[in-house]
């Protein structure tokens, strides 16, 4: 088993802990609104993830790094769950709306308005 290197663990858990705050970021976006914003940060958040595949792959972690690597995983995601339920209930506001005007559209045009 190869043996854990304290750089490399440190290395891993910073972009963790990066990755965490680009969806913090995001989170914050959503819930003000922010579409654009949100979309920006998330373009960034997946050239990071991009990136750590490629230099996080051989490291190897202590127990103590795992651990703080789930417990960063278990952050993301539940940020994620929150964007997701956001962005869904803008996606659903965005749907009744698109459908309203779509309404009025066809009943301009049958009654000539």
């Amino acid at each position: 088993m190869p043996t854990p290197e304290p750089q490399g663990a440190a290395r891993v858990i910073a972009n963790f802990e990066s990755l965490a705050a680009l969806t913090d970021q995001m989170l914050a976006a959503a819930q003000a609104g922010k579409w654009d914003d949100l979309v920006s940060v998330e373009r960034k958040r997946s050239e990071l993830v991009v990136a750590m595949r490629q230099s996080d792959a051989a490291a190897v972690l202590d127990d103590a790094a795992n651990r703080r690597k789930r417990d960063v995983i278990a952050q993301v995601k539940a940020r994620d769950e929150e964007i997701r339920q956001l962005t869904q209930a803008w996606m659903d506001d965005f749907r009744l709306t698109m459908q309203s005007s779509q309404q009025e559209l066809r009943l301009a045009r049958k009654y000539g308005l």
